[in-house]
């Protein structure tokens, strides 16, 4: 069959008007503080946490797209120092050797208080121990304390199984940091992998004790977390050698505010670019109003106090 001229300029016409409308579809998103895509790490006991922020910072800025990778504290800082990431969330500034290797690469590295976290010890919901001192936490943690009868109000007998989800774990050196333990942790260790695993070994074990990022049991609204309460419980902690409910105090938010309880510790956003990216809005998402009230949320202390205070006159 002959095409006229006229048929032959309108397939012409058709096929490029095709072409031009498929690579508008394949339109690519721009990178910004607001849009394009970005991988950060952060400490795994963050978790509960940076899920909330990223949930918001996503809902907000339909064109972004983060992935976090959940890691050690260790595995962290080393995928900055190898320049996989620019920003991790872990729960320490940079030390003198990290800033010095980053200097060496003229990077300046930023390290920015976020919030207050706690280590939390939990029991299994059936151990009696209510309160422990902190000088038993760290005789537990050295070995020198390995049976619950050693502890008088544990009510119970069998070896003291300590579980931690990592053996880099930032929990691990926030408590020889806190406690002092020159890095000697030993005893019957058991290493969960995650913290979510922890909460679920004591759970099933009741010979257990084990330390998480208290954000993994501080939303007290969450379904999820009043199901782990009813399994395992926390013990308070007192820095006093007398033993009971006055001095021992649990990390509640009440106690986290204060800064009251023995096993608080602070959250570092590490910042390694100084370039307008997607990676630095989230940051700046972090250190914003909103951000700190999610931090508020779920039941830790923020950074920044975004409250206003109103002054009301007496008269009044």
């Amino acid at each position: 069959m002959k095409l006229n001229k006229r048929s032959f300029i309108l397939i012409i016409c058709s096929v490029m008007f095709l072409f031009v409308g498929c690579h508008r579809g394949k339109k690519v998103v721009p990178e910004s503080m607001v849009t394009g895509h970005a991988t950060i790490a952060a400490d795994e006991a963050l978790m509960p946490v940076m899920n909330a922020e990223l949930d918001v910072f996503h809902s907000i800025y339909n064109f972004s797209s983060i992935e976090c990778k959940y890691v050690s504290e260790y595995d962290a800082v080393n995928l900055l120092l190898q320049e996989k990431i620019r920003l991790a969330i872990i729960t320490r500034p940079l030390n003198q050797k990290e800033n010095d290797y980053f200097k060496s690469k003229k990077i300046i590295p930023e390290s920015i208080p976020l919030a207050y976290d706690a280590i939390a010890v939990i029991v299994n919901s059936e151990n009696k121990t209510d309160v422990i001192t902190t000088k038993q936490v760290s005789q537990i943690l050295s070995g020198v304390i390995t049976n619950w009868n050693q502890l008088t109000n544990s009510g119970k007998e069998g070896n003291i199984r300590q579980v931690f989800d990592a053996e880099s774990s930032g929990i691990i050196r926030s408590l020889n940091d806190s406690l002092q333990l020159n890095k000697k942790i030993s005893g019957d260790i058991q290493f969960a992998g995650s913290n979510k695993k922890i909460i679920e070994m004591v759970a099933a074990d009741s010979n257990g004790i084990g330390f998480v990022g208290l954000n993994w049991l501080s939303e007290n609204e969450s379904p999820k977390v009043q199901e782990y309460l009813k399994r395992v419980k926390f013990v308070a902690v007192s820095i006093s050698s007398n033993i009971d409910s006055i001095n021992g105090l649990k990390p509640s938010p009440k106690n986290i505010f204060d800064l009251r309880y023995p096993l608080i510790r602070r959250v570092y956003a590490i910042y390694t670019d100084p370039s307008a990216s997607l990676a630095r809005g989230f940051l700046a998402h972090l250190t914003s109003d909103r951000g700190q009230k999610i931090i508020y949320r779920i039941g830790l202390k923020p950074e920044f106090d975004f409250q206003r205070l109103v002054k009301i006159n007496a008269d009044y």
